[in-house]
């Protein structure tokens, strides 16, 4: 069977919990984007002031890709390690869409709030701000949520059901699946943090004119 094939093999056994994940992520990022419509006026001006100092301070030094690099990881790994662990219990299932549906809202928010912050051109920022790294973070949380759902959903089976207990050839189809997802955040976090800076100065030097 090739990897086309188990991925539609996957798909078809687990669609349950494909059609949850998405379902907790879109929403969160849907309730984000909604939010900032009733964001207090002073809260407002205050993220814009910090934000517009955040992307000057980008223009004008030289960046830290060391220190960027450290604060990503940071940022996503307490995430990454959570979601993962629930999927080792019984009760994780709920707590992993709750995640998602926070980790849909965060971005939802970053995007609506970097768009309206900066007029018509706000959208510029928006989109080489959080899309890039986006495009490989989005299928890597999708991922290990539905990954550890299903871990989680298994455990279950085998307390309650008299499921089938793991063995190492479902541990090693584990890795390998997690691997593959890896695989995308690190090279996301790549972008994130060598890619990306060098995009936002570009738009606000020569978009937003910003310096």
């Amino acid at each position: 069977m090739n990897m086309i094939e188990k991925m539609n093999s996957n798909f078809k056994e687990n669609k349950i919990f494909y059609l949850l994940v998405l379902t907790f992520f879109f929403v969160g990022i849907l309730l984000g984007a909604y939010t900032i419509k009733y964001m207090d006026g002073v809260d407002g001006k205050d993220l814009s002031d910090y934000f517009t100092g955040f992307i000057k301070s980008i223009t004008n030094q030289e960046i830290k890709t060391h220190e960027l690099l450290l604060s990503i990881i940071k940022n996503n790994i307490l995430t990454v390690v959570l979601i993962i662990a629930l999927g080792f219990t019984i009760l994780g299932a709920p707590l992993i869409l709750i995640i998602d549906l926070v980790k849909g809202f965060t971005l939802g928010y970053t995007f609506s709030f970097l768009l309206t912050t900066f007029e018509g051109k706000g959208i510029w920022i928006a989109l080489v701000s959080t899309v890039p790294q986006n495009l490989l973070y989005i299928p890597f949380f999708v991922g290990i949520s539905i990954i550890s759902l299903e871990l989680s959903s298994a455990k279950i089976k085998q307390k309650f059901f008299g499921g089938a207990r793991f063995n190492k050839n479902m541990y090693s189809e584990l890795f390998m699946k997690l691997s593959f997802f890896f695989i995308l955040f690190i090279v996301g976090v790549i972008i994130e943090c060598y890619i990306s800076p060098g995009l936002i100065r570009l738009v606000v030097t020569n978009v937003y004119k910003l310096s």
